[in-house]
């Protein structure tokens, strides 16, 4: 699997606060099944800057590096979407998706203005594709989904985080986004060993378990692949099963 939502660059967010920390969080990566990641610090002027990101990026790579790890990591940032920080985006102080023309954002919780849309496609007259970050915690769009419909049918991009798909009081909301085919790629936006891990491998089986492998397949690595070889995402084709049990049922 390929994480493209993860907060593992060591003291550079509210992420990874050192190296032993982020060397960890790959280790428990590597045995959910991740074996390559776009890393994916905040972007948010003035609070981050990425003044330190490349450096930090790059001693975390050395790691990997050094110890003859098989393991991939790319430079991105999850980027709040705000009139600074398109002009920091434009002057090339955030990073796109593992160089690609992608980029991650960020929209605010509980508010989503006309402004808002005309940013996001603004950002796409400019020749950026747009994945919108964790879809499921915008207010506007548990209200509305057809607000994310219409994003979708503008070529706007959704990721949805993994735990969202794990925890049993949200699964079945996330399995109702995936089926609707507003999903494009699932992320763990992983933070730190604890509170939110990088758990990817429950996700994966949850949505192979209700939609089959090739949904799984398509959501957690294909696209996610298409990201770092700036393609075109696709919607999973799905194949709901009628009567399924999901992992840790009984």
């Amino acid at each position: 699997m390929i994480d493209t939502h993860i907060h593992m660059i060591p003291g550079v967010d509210d992420g990874a606060k050192d190296l032993d920390t982020a060397i960890q969080m790959m280790a428990l990566a590597i045995n959910e099944g991740v074996n390559e990641m776009i890393l994916t610090p905040h972007f948010n002027l003035p609070v981050y800057d990425n003044q330190n990101v490349a450096t930090q990026y790059q001693l975390l790579n050395n790691y990997i590096i050094g110890a003859n790890i098989d393991f991939k990591v790319h430079l991105g940032n999850e980027i709040y979407l705000s009139e600074e920080n398109i002009v920091g985006i434009k002057q090339g102080q955030a990073h796109t998706m593992a160089g690609s023309r992608f980029l991650l954002i960020e929209l605010p919780y509980y508010h989503y203005y006309p402004f808002h849309e005309s940013m996001l496609f603004e950002l796409q007259e400019s020749g950026y594709k747009v994945v919108l970050a964790h879809v499921e915690r915008y207010q506007v769009f548990s209200k509305k989904p057809e607000k994310l419909a219409l994003l979708n049918e503008n070529g706007i991009y959704a990721q949805l985080t993994s735990g969202y798909l794990v925890d049993s009081k949200t699964r079945k909301k996330g399995l109702k986004l995936i089926e609707s085919g507003m999903i494009h790629i699932v992320a763990s936006d992983g933070h730190d060993l604890s509170k939110r891990p990088p758990l990817m491998k429950m996700a994966y089986q949850t949505v192979k378990t209700a939609f089959g492998e090739a949904c799984g397949q398509l959501l957690f690595t294909d696209n996610p692949g298409m990201m770092i070889r700036d393609g075109e995402l696709m919607v999973p084709i799905i194949h709901k099963k009628k009567r399924f049990r999901l992992p840790g049922q009984s």
